[in-house]
């Protein structure tokens, strides 16, 4: 038994994988064979909770004298269900496999009242431990059972003593294989079995492909005219097996009229046996052999027969859990790198044309881009990459219109839109102190539900990056600007000290009066500003600040002040703030202010605030239109590294989005060129993917800036 052990737990932590439960194996004492092993969350907690007591609650089960690998539901907590089969080996001895738990649709609510009743433990989270727990459907009933047949009969197999040594020698080194050696195919292993013959003559696999089954494996006498013959489901022994997902062989076929389909391709087989294997994706393949010589087989012929293919379908599930692992680790490296980098330096422009980058990239999208909301501007900006079938325009304002007019609590989750031509689009908004400040958009075509999925988890997450990127980098532009207004600022004190101590109130009452109006932050930031530095040129505090609109602000002050250039209700309501503050600051008095605007709202608020301190706040609204910005070019960094010209153009077309067909299209090359020179490139700057290297050409870019 200790020398199967190993074997053992690699079948059972696969299939915990795979099912979603937790499985452990017993004797007929109900002593533990193989611990409970999965990520079943209802059923780890329940079997910590209880202990010792789960075995007492199961002992009824195991007294029953029911059939071998016949798989029953069996209620260990009221409304909570195990899976449960017996083992009987043909040395009498027995044993008892369980898989669980899971709980019957619609119940979810009595569970929780019943299970808080039960264990009053306000740490545990009953809600969403069963909204994660397998619920018993039909369906599923019939998938479960089907595989708990097949592990039984796996099992079986690994402990059943056996007194042909070579065989079971066999069968240990063939899961073994399959388990470890991740380069080894089916086909592989297929012919690694097939080197013992074990009395059979030959060996075949057939796939699916384009709603047809196609022999795509031979091995053996006589069989290689087979290769690649086509039939469809239902049709003779192969395409039965097929349609009724079982097990079966036939004997002395040389005069069954259904043999006539082998002999259309030149093989003759007396005897047959074929073994349906569900894959990872939900398709089958077909394992079949058989004899050419002798028109029967024995009963080790056809178990050894059906442990092949459950070995084969194991492995075919280990290796696709195996792929996906590499591919999350793969990713995750890759959000690392780009974290590094955008949080390194923080640089608003970096992080956007980064994250519009691998956004594209990361999921090989057709297009990616990114609409950023500039609220001290009023606007919303658009950074776009790849080949978009939609008005990018077009869809920047109705995403804008979506993601940033109302409450945007109510928006603070990723969403999926369809095109017009049905492609999918993945949205993410990115947050600044709690508001939607962007949202990341990446054009999804031809991709399974499965896969859209753990895209939307890495676009969710590359988004939270980058919105705490986009924070930290708004932080450092804005320490910077204040301390180069406070230079300013304090500058006017040198030479005129009467007007720097006005600025002071003016700034100081400005700022409270912007505050009692319900200005956003940034307004009223520019606001006190402009009354610090009013003392200034607009011209020149334009050239000093050229992304701010203090000069603006400024310049509408004074001539609302002035009374002669600009209409009240032109200006913008930081410029009427200022000409406002200023005005009563010179004066001391309201009564300086010119009657022909005492009917203006925020005039009238105005007086009510220093008179009485009465606010009446407003709301602005963000209506502009969004602009399009186009991505500053990488070639020249490019052209840097130490890379051929043909290989800085394909680099430079990667970071663009473009696919290795459209690539090849574009420099009119092959595809297979192009792979070439991917790989090449990759080799030459140490990177094992195209994150990697964009991240490479992104910090080569900013570090020599």
């Amino acid at each position: 038994m200790n020398e199967n052990l190993e074997l053992l737990e690699e079948l059972q932590s696969a299939y915990a994988a795979k099912y979603g439960f937790t499985i452990w194996l017993t004797d007929e004492n109900g002593e533990t064979v193989l611990p409970p092993d999965g990520d079943n969350e209802l059923c780890n907690v329940l079997l910590n909770l209880e202990q010792n007591n789960i075995g007492t609650k199961l002992k009824p089960r195991t007294q029953k004298a029911w059939s071998a690998h016949t798989p029953v539901f069996y209620d260990i907590f009221p409304g909570i269900y195990v899976l449960t089969t017996s083992i009987s080996l043909e040395n009498t001895k027995k044993y008892d496999l369980f898989a669980g738990f899971m709980i019957e649709d619609e119940t979810q609510d009595l569970l929780i009242e019943q299970l808080n009743a039960t264990y009053p433990d306000e740490d545990i989270q009953w809600g969403t431990i069963l909204v994660n727990t397998p619920h018993i459907t039909p369906s599923a009933k019939t998938v479960w059972k089907d595989w708990m047949k097949k592990v039984g009969k796996l099992i079986t197999q690994i402990l059943t003593e056996t007194t042909d040594s070579s065989i079971f020698s066999l069968q240990n080194e063939l899961f073994r294989r399959g388990v470890q050696e991740r380069d080894r195919s089916i086909a592989h292993l297929l012919h690694d079995f097939f080197q013992h013959k074990q009395g059979i003559d030959f060996l075949g696999l057939a796939e699916e492909q384009d709603n047809s089954l196609v022999v795509t494996e031979v091995i053996g006498e006589g069989i290689d005219a087979f290769q690649g013959a086509p039939f469809s489901p239902g049709e003779g022994f192969l395409g039965r097996v097929f349609l009724t997902g079982e097990f079966a062989f036939w004997e002395n076929i040389d005069k069954d009229p259904r043999s006539i389909f082998f002999k259309r391709h030149q093989f003759k087989p007396k005897s047959l046996l074929c073994y349906p294997m569900k894959q990872y994706d939900g398709s089958t393949k077909l394992l079949f052999g058989g004899n050419i010589h002798k028109g029967g087989f024995s009963s080790s012929d056809l178990e050894m027969a059906k442990t092949l293919g459950i070995m084969l379908e194991a492995h075919s599930i280990i290796h696709h859990l195996q792929r996906e692992n590499d591919e999350q680790l793969r990713r995750l490296s890759s959000l690392i790198e780009i974290s590094k980098l955008m949080v390194a330096a923080p640089d608003i422009k970096r992080i956007v044309y980064i994250l519009v980058d691998i956004g594209l990239n990361l999921v090989d999208g057709t297009f990616s881009c990114l609409v950023l909301r500039d609220i001290q501007h009023d606007k919303v900006k658009l950074i776009s990459r790849g080949k978009a079938t939609i008005d990018i325009g077009a869809y920047a304002k109705d995403a804008a219109a979506r993601f940033f007019d109302g409450d945007s609590r109510e928006k603070q989750s990723s969403t999926i839109q369809v095109t017009e031509d049905g492609d999918r689009v993945v949205e993410c908004p990115l947050f600044n102190r709690g508001k939607t400040v962007g949202i990341l958009s990446v054009g999804i075509s031809n991709q399974s539900e499965a896969q859209l999925q753990e895209h939307i988890h890495y676009l969710e997450t590359l988004s939270i990056i980058g919105g705490v990127s986009l924070q930290l980098a708004g932080n450092e532009e804005e320490q910077s600007e204040e301390k180069q207004v406070n230079a300013l600022f304090r500058a006017i004190e040198q030479f005129d000290k009467e007007a720097y101590a006005k600025a002071v109130n003016a700034a100081n009452l400005a700022g409270k009066y912007a505050m009692h109006l319900g200005l956003d932050a940034p307004v009223i930031k520019e606001i006190i500003h402009a009354c610090q530095l009013a003392s200034y040129t607009p011209e020149f505090i334009r050239d000093t600040f050229p992304e701010k609109r203090i000069d603006l602000i400024i310049k509408e002050g004074k001539a609302l002040m002035e009374g002669n250039t600009l209409q009240w209700e032109e200006a913008s309501i930081g410029g009427q703030v200022v000409a406002l503050v200023m005005n009563y600051i010179q004066t001391e008095s309201i009564e300086a202010i010119p009657k022909q605007i005492l009917g203006n709202e925020t005039v009238q608020t105005f007086i009510s605030f220093v008179m009485e301190f009465r606010v009446v706040e407003e709301e602005i609204n963000l209506d502009e239109l969004p602009t399009e910005r186009k991505i500053d070019s990488v070639t020249s960094t490019i052209k840097e590294m130490d890379l051929s010209p043909r290989e800085q153009e394909v680099l430079d077309l990667v970071i663009q989005g473009l696919n290795n067909k459209e690539i090849a299209q574009e420099l009119y090359i092959s595809g297979h060129t192009v792979k070439n020179h991917v790989t090449k490139i990759f080799q030459k700057l140490d990177v094992p993917d195209r994150a990697h290297a964009i991240s490479k050409v992104y910090q080569l870019k900013y570090h020599s800036s």
